[in-house]
């Protein structure tokens, strides 16, 4: 059986990339002012998706609870797995 991967971000990795995204999300927003074509809709759609890429990443490291290894203390104890 394969092993879960949980891709989880840390709360410091994840506010200061989120807030690398939104500022390459105004950089190319800004590229994609005076030009036309395809230019143009390259950077405005680049533009979108840093910004919704970094309002995911600032959004889950300022509103995320801490798992039980971040928190130190472990609230879920059941007598039934003292056996295993």
């Amino acid at each position: 059986m394969a092993s879960r991967l949980f891709l989880r971000p840390r709360k410091s990795t994840s506010l200061s990339t989120g807030m690398v995204f939104v500022l390459l999300g105004l950089a190319s927003l800004t590229l994609s002012r005076g030009r036309d074509g395809f230019d143009k809709g390259l950077f405005t759609g680049a533009c979108v998706a840093f910004m919704v890429l970094g309002a995911y990443l600032l959004g889950s490291g300022t509103f995320r609870k801490p798992t039980d290894d971040e928190s130190g203390h472990n609230d879920a104890w059941l007598p039934s797995r003292d056996e295993r």
